[in-house]
């Protein structure tokens, strides 16, 4: 059996919005959303929360511990070298990559990602914004490669923005690989919306907008979707 492992990014230090992991979307922090969003996917083996060593992390890595989910600890600067450690101590076959500033990230999108991925000889699948035209919105799902495949380009690069920005070098290097950007179902297909936080503005505004709409944790990508549109009409 193919064992898959959602491995969650997230660390205190970002250099836009410093300790925006452990900010208030609503009543609950930001890394809650994403991590309690993620377990519901159902073609899941195993979530993991991967950050760094640095004792600014700790509370990153107490909450994630407090809702039930792995940790791995790697370096701060070397996400790829952190995420094929995390991959390794998870025993995964298939790595889906999550951003933790993607509170709306759905576990519905990132099975759909998955089966799409498993229905052909790709070695990278993505839908967690618009790349190759699959009018993604930004920010409800994922990407996955292989646990192979991370070794594979760590042991090939020692770029800073291939160490930095995990699947950079896939990119960087498309005609190389069998890219499957899945296509986004209608409901779905706004790629000029983002979902993300990036930044402290990113943060008012999402707050504003699930407080008019009573979205929560539960909330499907499509009705997050529908709702969004609904927000930014007014």
């Amino acid at each position: 059996m193919t064992r898959v492992v959602a491995v969650v990014q997230a660390r205190m230090g970002s250099v836009r919005f410093p300790g925006k992991m452990l900010e208030h979307l609503g009543e609950k922090y930001l890394l809650t959303w994403v991590l309690t969003r993620v377990s519901t996917a159902k073609r899941l083996d195993e979530v993991v929360l991967a950050t760094s060593t640095s004792s600014q992390d700790d509370a990153v890595a107490e909450l994630a511990v407090s809702l039930g989910t792995k940790v791995f600890r790697g370096s701060e600067t070397d996400v790829l070298d952190r995420f094929v450690g995390a991959a390794r101590a998870a025993k995964a076959d298939l790595v889906v990559r999550v951003c933790a500033d993607n509170p709306f990230v759905a576990g519905e999108e990132l099975d759909r990602l998955v089966e799409s991925h498993l229905s052909g000889d790709f070695d990278y699948s993505c839908n967690h914004q618009q790349r190759l035209d699959n009018r993604y919105v930004d920010g409800v799902g994922a990407e996955i490669l292989s646990a192979r495949l991370l070794e594979k380009i760590s042991g090939q690069t020692q770029i800073q923005s291939h160490r930095e920005h995990v699947t950079s070098y896939v990119w960087d290097n498309a005609k190389d690989f069998a890219i499957n950007a899945v296509q986004a179902p209608a409901e779905l297909a706004y790629p000029e919306m983002r979902l993300d936080v990036d930044t402290v503005e990113d943060l008012a505004v999402l707050n504003e907008f699930i407080a008019k709409f009573a979205v929560t944790p539960q909330t499907t990508a499509a009705e997050v979707v529908r709702s969004f549109n609904r927000f930014k009409r007014h």
